[in-house]
């Protein structure tokens, strides 16, 4: 803090400070602290300094947390959960659910197209071994017998 002098004007200064940093000063005493801080150069930097020193101060009492920001937010979390609208159940709804969706319709088309492959072999081997017995017959000239054994099996 600067030095000041024992003068009157000085000593009005340092008594008032804070009332005039604050607008508390009546018209009278305001206009005479602003006639000294005129004319001493002294004062004039002392109020600059406390100015200055004061809008610190009150720059870091903007920064101080709210004390009960933290139960505010611990109760929103709380009623948000009791609602089942925390974000992470909207991201599951949006983006998980499609996906695994998807992907049971992808693994059902695959084992569906895998079946249906296994089949046509089966059926494709079903159809060659027919054409090779015809074929057989065919060279060993044998008549077909489906109307005799459909005749054996009514029977019984």
């Amino acid at each position: 803090m600067q030095k000041t002098s024992n003068n009157p004007g000085c000593v009005f200064v340092r008594d008032n400070l804070f009332s005039y940093q604050e607008k508390k000063l009546s018209g009278e005493k305001n206009q005479k602290f602003e006639d000294h801080l005129h004319i001493c150069k002294s004062c004039r930097e002392l109020v600059l300094n406390f100015q200055s020193v004061s809008s610190s101060i009150d720059a870091r009492r903007a920064d101080e947390p709210n004390p009960f920001i933290q139960t505010r937010t611990i109760q929103k979390i709380e009623s948000e959960l009791e609602r089942g609208n925390m974000p992470h159940f909207t991201f599951s709804k949006r983006i998980l659910q499609p996906l695994m969706l998807s992907t049971l319709i992808l693994t059902a088309v695959v084992i569906g197209f895998a079946l249906g492959k296994q089949v046509d072999s089966e059926f494709s081997t079903n159809l060659s071994r027919q054409n090779d017995i015809q074929f057989m017959k065919s060279d060993l000239y044998i008549t077909d017998f489906t109307d005799e054994d459909n005749a054996f099996f009514d029977n019984h």
